[in-house]
């Protein structure tokens, strides 16, 4: 099975948190709650054991990539709505240029009915799992279906996982309002739907997801088209992938939904949970936790200066800590407060020489001012701060990209060293559409066009609209027209194009 794409949703305000925070950290998450709770270790286990369900269902077998995936737990939904600036939202999911985290409230559901803080994160991690793992183009309606079918996940007592439940919350658009008809689910994205609309087309995206999950007779159908939409086939009639066409799979789709749907159980045998750890957060990076949600993810620029304030004065409560300076200079270099922003990163690295993210900052700035100046002393000065923060934490993505645009931004032939830099950033975050976008650009200026525009495939045909979406699917239209080119080059020169 595959799938595609994530969501990508705003990070908002709040105050300061008042309670302590408590992490569990796995092999896959790091789990953040506001305030001690004792079912954290219980939840960051369903978290493995779902990591686990995917693995298995999918057949991935590849070593892990990538750094965990965070989630904050939050005392209340009204904090999680404010923060999302959006009441419609009880959790949200996104990246930042430096990790994949998810926002959630600890609250129960309120009926079953309702979107739990697990469904809604199980659905999520869905999207980011299949990015790792099955990155490519898939209609609107499959992406948003395989996470849903996913999204309900119980875990019995017996050890066993049960999944394809029916998720309650789509239960009343799809029975009072119908099924979303097939014909539209499969001719348009999730662009501008109302709130009904769009409740309908989930839940009809979820079962027609779970039909051809159940109904093995018709699962050839539904590969092949999945096959050719991926490999970019054109002028595609989807009324030819079915038996009957799309009037005939909607009338079995409305007979299927009739009948007692089945769900599945996994129950497995070698599962092992490693370790999970429990411990109190840090104190400063507790208080700076809800203004750290607020930088990282791209903030407006009039909201730069209050986060700065915000988290200068939490800092000042903490002078010996080296990550409340660090995320300091992070907010000044992100208000164009560049002076500060040295000032500070230097600050935390003299308490900590080994803070990748101070020399991250640090690095920022000095590369600013080696493009200035041009001066072999400043481009020296800004390429040891890139260096000492990838020896200081490997497996941060952020030095990594500095390197490639180090050598970028001088000119010149980019050493193999660059490309491979740009390219382990992605691989850690591959879920990141700037991290995306630039290694695709990197393949373009090797000649790779091929790859360049396969790249750019979850972001180009993602099922939510957006000014990035809309730039993919040019810079794609770009990429082809260039491969298209080079391929009659290499034929008219009696040699075929090497193979991407």
């Amino acid at each position: 099975m595959q799938a595609l794409a994530g969501f990508g949703l705003a990070v908002m305000s709040m105050g300061t948190a008042q309670a302590a925070w408590w992490q569990a950290q796995s092999r896959h998450f790091t789990v953040y709650s506001e305030g001690r709770d004792e079912t954290l270790r219980n939840f960051a286990e369903r978290l493995e054991k779902f990591d686990y369900l995917l693995r298995t269902v999918t057949g991935v077998t590849d070593p892990d990539r990538g750094s965990p995936v965070k989630v904050y737990l939050l005392s209340s939904e009204d904090k999680v709505k404010s923060l999302a600036r959006n009441r419609n939202i009880g959790g949200f999911y996104t990246t930042s240029d430096r990790t994949a985290f998810a926002v959630l409230s600890r609250e129960r559901k309120s009926n079953q009915f309702d979107f739990g803080a697990e469904e809604i994160l199980f659905h999520e991690y869905t999207h980011h799992f299949m990015l790792h793992h099955f990155p490519a183009a898939y209609p609107a309606w499959y992406v948003e279906g395989f996470a849903e079918f996913f999204s309900v996940v119980k875990f019995p007592k017996d050890g066993s996982i049960e999944f394809g439940h029916i998720p309650m919350a789509r239960a009343p658009g799809l029975v009072l309002g119908s099924p979303y008809p097939v014909a539209n689910l499969f001719a348009r994205n999730t662009d501008g739907l109302s709130l009904r609309d769009g409740d309908r087309y989930y839940g009809t995206a979820w079962l027609l997801t779970h039909y051809f999950q159940y109904k093995a007779d018709r699962r050839a159908e539904i590969a092949r088209y999945l096959k050719d939409v991926a490999d970019g086939v054109k002028d595609m009639q989807p009324d030819s992938y079915f038996a009957g066409g799309l009037a005939g799979l909607e009338k079995d789709l409305k007979i299927y939904m009739r009948h007692r749907l089945t769900a599945s159980v996994l129950r497995p045998k070698e599962l092992k949970i490693d370790a999970i750890t429990v411990s109190a957060v840090d104190p400063a990076q507790g208080d700076l936790i809800e203004d750290e949600l607020r930088l990282i993810n791209r903030p407006k620029t009039d909201e730069l200066p209050g986060i700065v304030t915000a988290i200068r004065s939490v800092s000042a409560k903490y002078p010996a800590s080296a990550y409340a300076l660090a995320l300091l200079a992070e907010a000044d270099w992100a208000a164009e407060q560049k002076d500060a922003a040295l000032a500070d990163a230097d600050r935390a690295i003299a308490i900590d020489p080994k803070s990748a993210r101070a020399y991250a900052v640090r690095a920022e700035v000095l590369l600013e001012r080696a493009h200035e100046s041009d001066k072999d002393e400043d481009w020296k000065a800004a390429l040891t701060s890139i260096v000492r923060a990838n020896r200081a934490d490997t497996e941060d993505p952020v030095p990594l990209a500095l390197f490639y645009r180090y050598h970028a931004m001088r000119g010149g032939k980019m050493p193999d060293l660059g490309y491979d830099g740009l390219y382990k950033a992605f691989l850690l975050l591959p879920q990141s559409p700037e991290y995306r976008v630039n290694f695709a650009h990197a393949m373009a200026a090797r000649g790779d066009y091929k790859a360049a525009s396969t790249l750019l495939d979850p972001i180009a045909y993602s099922p939510h609209g957006s000014e990035m979406r809309d730039n993919a699917l040019r810079l794609k239209a770009t990429f082809d027209a260039q491969a298209a080119e080079k391929e009659k080059g290499a034929l008219q020169a009696g040699s075929p194009a090497p193979a991407p």
